[in-house]
């Protein structure tokens, strides 16, 4: 089960920490993440939205903001981000937008991978996101 935080405000700060591990360890392995937004705020079911931590991995973590989900997923790429939100359209029977980023092809640090995830959900969603 993924672990859970309510508190968006160190998002950035564990961007940053996670960029400076695969900086640190230059591992070929572990070099990309990705970020994907679920808006989910129109969902009152509580049992929903316990399924879904239960469907992420331990590695990744999840933080709740406004009812919806912004999911750090470690040594997951575009692809792997596309197929994990397509298996949750198919098990919830909602459907997303493709709001992913990913590093380091969307941000080589964590404010420009950050700003860039703001933009998609801005022009996905028109939500500006405070982070």
């Amino acid at each position: 089960m993924a672990t859970k935080f309510s508190n968006t405000e160190i998002l950035s700060s564990l961007i940053a920490h996670h960029i400076a591990l695969i900086d640190r360890f230059n591992s070929d392995s572990f070099e990309e993440f990705a970020l994907i937004f679920l808006k989910l705020d129109s969902i009152n079911d509580i049992e929903i939205k316990k399924s879904i931590q239960i469907i992420f991995r331990d590695s990744d973590i999840i933080f709740e903001q406004d009812g919806n989900y912004i999911i750090l997923l470690p040594k997951t790429d575009w692809n792997g981000a596309t197929e994990l939100l397509k298996g949750l359209q198919e098990f919830l029977d909602i459907s997303f937008k493709d709001s992913i980023v990913t590093y380091p092809d969307d941000g080589e640090s964590a404010q420009e991978l950050i700003e860039a995830f703001k933009k998609v959900v801005k022009e996905n969603y028109n939500l500006a996101l405070s982070l």
